[in-house]
């Protein structure tokens, strides 16, 4: 019984595992024909084994601890202004950590400008500290102005970011809209945004 247990776990795993690397694939996510990605899908990003401790997903990557982000609320730092699967992005997308620094080693090999987003956010869509859904005072224009969260899609959520006085707060994170692993083929959203669709998520127009 044990070894039919074992057997059917080991399986549902490969399925998982095999699911989720058809779902990156191909996408920009996909850096298996990248010589410094070891040709591996998954390991720039997760590890089975010695994962970071404290950190979700198995995660493999070297954080980033950038301390100069210009926020649209004034200045901050990734550890107390994002939330933390927000920061596991930002790891490549803000330019500070090379690619490949994962599996406890230094890269050289740093994100294109083309997707690199920099520490200067104040040309994007605010998240985390900026993005407190809904904010607290709550200011004359909200009512009205944005959905409530019980009614996104099942796959749009908002992110746990815990403020300095230790209180976790609901904000829009990269989580919200985005999806690593090309759930769907949606590049990279977590739903399709025809007609506007994922924005519409959010905000009432």
């Amino acid at each position: 019984m044990k070894t039919k247990q074992l057997l059917l776990g080991l399986a549902a795993s490969a399925t998982l595992a095999t699911m989720a690397s058809a779902q990156i694939v191909g996408s920009r996510h996909d850096f298996s024909s990248n010589s410094w990605s070891d040709g591996e899908i998954c390991k720039p990003c997760h590890t089975p084994h010695f994962a970071m401790a404290d950190l979700p997903r198995l995660w493999n990557h070297e954080l980033t601890t950038a301390t100069n982000y210009i926020l649209h609320e004034g200045s901050g730092t990734v550890e107390d202004d994002f939330d933390l699967i927000s920061r596991l992005c930002l790891s490549c997308h803000d330019g500070t950590v090379a690619l490949d620094s994962f599996g406890g080693q230094t890269g050289t090999e740093f994100i294109p400008s083309s997707a690199n987003l920099g520490v200067d956010f104040t040309n994007d869509h605010p998240v985390g500290s900026d993005a407190l859904y809904p904010p607290d005072p709550q200011p004359s224009w909200w009512a009205g102005a944005f959905n409530d969260p019980s009614t996104f899609p099942s796959r749009v959520g908002l992110e746990d970011w815990v403020d300095p006085n230790g209180v976790t707060q609901k904000v829009v994170g990269c989580a919200t809209c985005h999806n690593p692993h090309n759930r769907d083929g949606f590049d990279l959203l977590n739903i399709s945004n025809n007609a506007s669709a994922l924005c519409l998520t959010c905000h009432i127009k």
